[in-house]
């Protein structure tokens, strides 16, 4: 399971890697046109390359150990109340984690049912941006479920172990 959660993590942060590239070639495109005096509304979608980038890259940068974390508590307790507290995150991260899933991946099925449209010029259907942010979010719930058995193992979480590159 463990190769798996990260060969997911690590494939969507690649995506997220090249969302944030189609931004930049979005921005430039619609500065080229401006100049050439074809003015191209680019906004919208980049926007929604942002939405992307960010949620596909939640789980990768979990593994990677980059979001911020604060050990003041954890980094002075005996490595049993530091399994505790790290279970007591793994788990309030994996409750609202999920519940953000279920409902982002609910309210997208629902545009997808309703034919929403975004109300920009390109008029892009708005589940396929909010199928990207639920899918980003699901795969989250699975790298923290399993940085949760890790710790239920004993063994030091990736999130800790990769941070800057040192163990804590």
């Amino acid at each position: 399971m463990r190769r798996t959660v990260h060969a997911l993590a690590t494939a969507c942060g690649w995506l997220a890697a090249g969302f944030l590239a189609a931004i930049a070639v979005a921005t430039l495109v619609q500065i080229g046109a401006r100049q050439f005096g074809h003015p191209i509304e680019m906004t919208e979608l980049s926007g929604f390359f942002l939405a992307a980038s960010t949620f596909l890259g939640l789980a990768y940068t979990l593994i990677a150990g980059g979001h911020v974390r604060v050990s003041l508590v954890s980094q002075f307790v005996p490595d049993g109340v530091r399994r505790i507290v790290e279970l007591w995150c793994c788990a309030i991260g994996l409750a609202i984690t999920g519940f953000m899933t279920w409902q982002v991946g609910f309210f997208a099925l629902e545009t997808w049912r309703f034919n929403e449209l975004s109300p920009g010029l390109l008029a892009i259907p708005m589940w396929i941006p909010q199928s990207a942010v639920a899918f980003g979010l699901a795969v989250l719930v699975l790298a923290l479920l399993e940085q949760a058995v890790v710790v239920l193992r004993g063994q030091e979480p990736d999130y800790a172990t990769n941070d800057d590159g040192v163990a804590e």
